[in-house]
């Protein structure tokens, strides 16, 4: 993808991720801390989009 969208967890903020998005050129956006409410507003977009 060009951009990679993700929250701020330990799993994406780690070096060996964010560098190997950084190699293969994808930008890196972080929602902010405590924003995982904004994920159920997106996910029940999709799910009403299938």
């Amino acid at each position: 993808p060009e951009i990679m969208n993700t929250d701020q967890g330990s799993q994406f903020t780690a070096f060996t991720w964010t560098d190997r998005l950084r190699r293969a050129s994808v930008s890196i956006s972080m929602d902010g801390k405590g924003r995982f409410l904004d994920d159920i507003f997106i996910e029940r977009l999709w799910r009403s989009l299938s």
